[in-house]
């Protein structure tokens, strides 16, 4: 696989109102496609096209130009898709859930058994090859069946919402693993509602909203098209607020406002108090947001911290008006 392209895609579950309407996207080899939007998008539909599970009523998916839907059973064997809700068997262990869907794609027992035990490594779920689905973890269990999605050293990965019910270590983690998935080849489309998660991590963004692609691109391209140029930032000070103002002025940070530090103190007065939590917009990258740290610390200002309050990728929903994302 080179590319995978919806063209023009259009699909209603009722015949009334459209789920997608006017869809196209392509994902190229070894690319990571954040697909984003609120529930009820279409985020979930799109994904089902791609993995030609759901057959459109108008358009085509295609793969390196020849139509999918055509060769859809060959082409299946050549994705990994995990869609709504895990489809685990309780009663199987982790090593003989996976070694079946191995068996599955036609896989002999010698290339199924170095297969899981090569993504149990990679999930860290190794201890537990022996262990029934039934007594895993909510977090272990969602890692087991994003692991049953690469088993077959599949060249398209599809996943919704894979990042549910995983803690925040272990979505570092998963981060990490598609990293290195798409980086041997593999063309992966992550579908999310969470815009944190997507941050500083995909190549491409499409942004559904009610059916229709509303924003499409390199993530460079779509933060430099929406003006994402000052990120939001809380700056907590404890002593030198007036200073702090000041610094952060010089710098050219927009002060949005003060707030209290702690729920139930009084609003701080900018002229006198010394102490108060700061929002403030500032210029470029996080290099930037450093290098202002550093300068308030060598004014004498004691910040217990200086943290970005939204992602890129909330910033441009926020530029357009939008407020359905988390």
């Amino acid at each position: 696989m080179e590319q995978v392209q919806c063209r023009d895609i259009r699909h209603s579950y009722d015949g009334v109102r459209d789920a997608v309407s006017a869809l196209s996207l392509a994902v190229r080899r070894g690319e990571v496609l954040a697909l984003i939007g609120p529930n009820g998008a279409g985020k979930s539909t799109t994904l089902r096209v791609f993995a030609t599970l759901q057959r459109p009523d108008d358009g085509r998916v295609l793969w390196d130009g020849a139509d999918a839907w055509e060769d859809r059973f060959q082409i299946r064997r050549r994705i990994g898709f995990l869609g709504d809700g895990t489809a685990l068997y309780p009663g199987m262990t982790a090593a003989g859930y996976l070694e079946f869907f191995a068996e599955c794609y036609g896989q002999d027992d010698a290339t199924a058994r170095r297969r899981v035990g090569d993504v149990l490594q990679l999930f860290d779920l190794s201890s537990k090859a022996g262990v029934p689905i039934s007594e895993l973890s909510k977090g272990m269990r969602q890692r087991l069946a994003i692991a049953r999605t690469l088993v077959h050293e599949p060249e398209l990965l599809l996943l919704d919402e894979p990042a549910d019910g995983l803690d925040p270590l272990a979505r570092r983690q998963l981060r990490d693993i598609l990293r290195e998935v798409a980086g041997r080849g593999v063309g992966i489309v992550v579908s999310s509602h969470i815009l944190r998660e997507l941050d500083g991590f995909c190549d491409t963004v499409a942004l559904i909203q009610k059916g229709k692609l509303e924003v499409y691109g390199s993530v460079e391209e779509v933060i430099d098209d929406y003006e994402v140029g000052r990120r939001l930032h809380e700056v907590h000070v404890t002593r030198g607020l007036q200073t702090a103002l000041e610094v952060l002025r010089k710098h050219e940070g927009l002060i949005e406002g003060v707030a209290p530090l702690h729920k139930g103190e009084p609003q701080p007065d900018i002229t006198k108090d010394d102490r108060g939590l700061i929002t403030v917009r500032i210029h470029g990258t996080e290099e930037r947001a450093a290098h202002l740290l550093r300068a308030l610390v060598l004014a004498d200002v004691e910040v217990i911290s200086l943290a970005k309050v939204r992602s890129d990728l909330e910033d441009v929903y926020q530029s357009m008006g939008r407020d359905e994302v988390s």
